[in-house]
């Protein structure tokens, strides 16, 4: 019994159906959804937490200024946490804006510094804003419009990579958009489970109540959003509020952070293990428990896959070299690949389930592009999604998986970690 060829369809059969839930989800939610809505009636505070940002820091701050808010009505704190280069002094510059107020403190990690700012802060929503991003002018009143409900206690918005240009920037695009479609059906039946930090709105007075950002938690956002969830309020999503961050440009630096990502995960998911079940709605029963499976079935078919294409690829060779096979004839050698790979793709019906997550995976994408205004080709961003990303995700879950196993230690080495450390 070929037990890959089982996993292989339990995970087929999960992921499609999965999928095709959300997408019906989505469209009952938008045939019956009002229309959009702003608003600015409500005081707004936006934290922006940096250590070491010199590069973006002003680009940031111009973007929180130019957002369009009534100005009595927002105010932005900028904590710079203990940097090593000019971030303080090119942040300080903003202060003849009235709305900015920069301060410096001992680095003590990005939860540390994004309490301080609740401290200062006056706005009865909160954002937190990390030191590369920025947010369209309309952003803001977009998201401010869903705490109209007083059960509401954060919004997320809509995360994009901005001009990627290297491969995994490339890549990565491709997962944020998917990660709006995704986020925006989890919204609709209250199961959004990860908010970005970049840019995600809270109600000042959910952590005067339970308790500010933990100092020590790797994905404090994360956290964050699971205490919400945990006391029964609810996650909103403003889809068409448009944020862009930059990503990582070396192979390591992304490792890095999918790392701490993932390993953050984990530990909070197994934190708040609680909210599996049915006492949490869809967000228990449905969300996380699928997330978590196709998961643990994705990294293990990928190294499955490979080892078992491997060994074939042993076994044909060895039985070419034994009719005399020309490994030197170019035009031999790539016809036998491509028949190879033909038959492969005819003959194994897992690779039609593959087909259908493509065409799934487009749809997200679409929906995502529709949703942010975003005009440029993605073509080449999309095929590199297709064929890398499957390899590169099982790769990323399986060091992450082995460093809580041996509880190894977190290393912050780039920008992107050294914030939060």
């Amino acid at each position: 019994m070929d037990y890959y060829l089982i996993f292989a369809y339990i995970l087929a059969y999960i992921g499609i159906l999965a999928s095709c839930f959300y997408i019906i989800n989505i469209f009952f939610y938008y045939k019956k959804k009002a229309k959009e809505e702003e608003d600015c009636s409500k005081r707004v505070s936006i934290m922006i937490p940096a250590f070491n940002e010199e590069n973006g820091i002003a680009s940031t701050i111009k973007s929180a200024l130019n957002l369009d808010y009534p100005k009595n009505l927002l105010e932005i704190i900028v904590v710079d946490d203990g940097s090593k280069d000019r971030t303080y002094e090119i942040a300080k510059r903003f202060e003849k804006d009235k709305r900015v107020k920069v301060y410096k403190k001992l680095n003590g990690g990005k939860a540390s510094a994004l309490n301080f700012a609740l401290k200062k802060a006056r706005g009865e929503i909160v954002v937190s804003m990390d030191a590369d991003t920025f947010a369209k002018p309309d952003s803001l009143k977009k998201m401010v419009a869903y705490f109209k409900d007083n059960r509401v206690m954060c919004v997320a918005p809509s995360m994009g990579v901005y001009k990627p240009k290297s491969i995994w920037g490339r890549i990565l695009q491709i997962e944020y958009y998917m990660g709006v479609f995704l986020r925006k059906s989890f919204a609709s039946m209250n199961a959004i489970h990860v908010t970005p930090g970049a840019f995600s709105a809270y109600r000042r007075r959910f952590f005067e109540k339970y308790g500010t950002y933990e100092v020590g938690n790797i994905t404090e956002d994360l956290e964050v959003a699971l205490r919400i969830q945990s006391h029964y309020y609810i996650i909103e999503n403003a889809e068409k509020a448009s944020i862009y961050t930059s990503s990582p440009d070396s192979f390591k630096e992304l490792l890095y952070q999918r790392r701490r990502w993932y390993i953050g995960l984990m530990k909070n998911l197994w934190r708040y293990r609680r909210l599996f079940g049915f006492k949490h709605g869809p967000l228990g029963y449905l969300v996380l428990p699928v997330a978590v499976s196709t998961i643990a079935l994705s990294v293990f078919l990928t190294f499955y896959m490979i080892v078992r294409l491997l060994d074939e690829l042993r076994t044909e060779l060895i039985s070419l070299n034994s009719i005399n096979f020309r490994f030197d004839s170019f035009f031999e050698i790539n016809s036998f690949l491509f028949e190879r790979l033909f038959y492969t793709i005819l003959s194994k019906p897992i690779f039609i389930f593959a087909f259908l997550f493509v065409i799934l995976v487009g749809f997200y994408v679409y929906f995502s592009k529709k949703q942010m205004l975003y005009k440029e080709n993605i073509r080449l961003n999309f095929i590199l999604f297709v064929v890398f990303y499957s390899f590169l995700f099982a790769f990323w879950w399986a060091v992450s998986i082995l460093y809580v196993i041996f509880n190894r230690k977190i290393s912050w080495r780039t920008r992107y970690d050294e914030r939060t450390q």
